[in-house]
């Protein structure tokens, strides 16, 4: 949001002309200090103290493998956890696609297909995004309590069924209308962002969990970016411009599917990694729900060998020379 209001601001002050001559080279040069920051912050930035502790209790050998680090290769992640990558290749790439539509295509869109002012088209992507602030903390709370799967079948979902009707708006010229259908696709983008950071770490177990959401997340990025660039294509070459909506409901299709058959890892633990606790009480609650799940898991296997019994008996009394 900061970003875009930096480039309307240069814009207003030296005009649309002088921005397109020389101008937009400057939001470039901020950004060079930006990176630098960056830069100290992270050879600067010190492990988390629990961690230190964590390390300083090892066994030099231990120490010693951990600064080495584990040598994952990706021909293991892609085989043995080949169904983890491709739901974390769909839930990002779904997300991204919608967000490079919404917020990276869009402000073109409007100007050279809607022929609206390079300004007001980004100020209302900047009025969107200001809304967007709102929205996304809530969904992720509650996603803590009903789940991620939810949010990223109805995103999907919604994204199928409201993207024309969107564009519809859009396209319509009237400025409350084109508010209107962004602020649409605007929350159901909130549904995928107000999800992914807390979905995609929970899908791999600990000892490969960097290198394959590393892997998978630019992976899924690569093909997203192409987003804008594809769907300008579309528009110029078809003169449909319905175009984004058609993208827009293809990738609503792998969203759907991906959230579908993914595994739901709202309130359990990470894979590979023992549960913690920051208190007394909430280390009672984790004993309590583990303690509920295995008795569930007991109760399972109870009926699975009660279930297998009765076949066995059966097949003995349909045919005695089993026994």
């Amino acid at each position: 949001m900061l970003g875009a209001g930096v480039v309307v601001l240069i814009s207003t002050i030296i005009g649309e002309e002088q921005f397109e001559a020389w101008g937009w080279r400057l939001p470039f040069f901020l950004a060079l200090p930006l990176g630098m920051i960056g830069l100290y912050l992270r050879h600067a930035l010190e492990e988390t103290p629990a961690f230190q502790q964590h390390v300083e209790q090892l066994e030099q050998d231990d120490r010693d493998g951990l600064a080495r680090g584990p040598k994952v290769s990706f021909k293991e992640v892609a085989t043995k956890h080949w169904r983890s990558l491709l739901t974390c290749i769909g839930v990002v790439a779904a997300t991204n696609v919608t967000y490079y539509m919404l917020l990276t295509y869009m402000p073109s869109y409007l100007t050279h297909n809607l022929h609206y002012s390079e300004n007001h088209g980004v100020l209302i992507i900047i009025a969107i995004m200001v809304g967007m602030l709102f929205v996304q903390p809530l969904i992720g709370l509650v996603s803590d309590k009903i789940g991620r799967r939810p949010f990223i079948i109805c995103g999907s979902v919604g994204l199928f069924i409201l993207a024309i009707p969107a564009f519809m708006l859009i396209n319509s010229g009237k400025i409350g209308l084109i508010f209107a259908g962004l602020l649409m696709l605007a929350v159901l983008l909130n549904f995928f962002i107000g999800v992914m950071a807390s979905t995609l770490p929970a899908m791999f177990p600990t000892h490969i969990r960097y290198s394959a959401l590393a892997a998978a997340f630019n992976i899924s990025v690569l093909i997203a970016g192409l987003t804008p660039t594809v769907v300008a294509w579309l528009v110029e070459s078809t003169n449909d411009l319905y175009m984004p909506a058609y993208y827009l409901m293809v990738i609503a299709v792998v969203g759907l599917v991906t959230g579908v058959t993914m595994k739901e890892t709202a309130n359990k633990p990470l894979r590979g990694a023992a549960p913690a606790a920051s208190d007394l009480e909430e280390a009672r609650e984790l004993l309590q729900e583990h303690h509920d799940n295995i008795e569930q898991k007991i109760e399972d296997l109870d009926a699975e060998i009660a279930e297998l019994q009765a076949k066995r008996e059966r097949l003995v009394q349909q045919h005695p020379r089993i026994d």
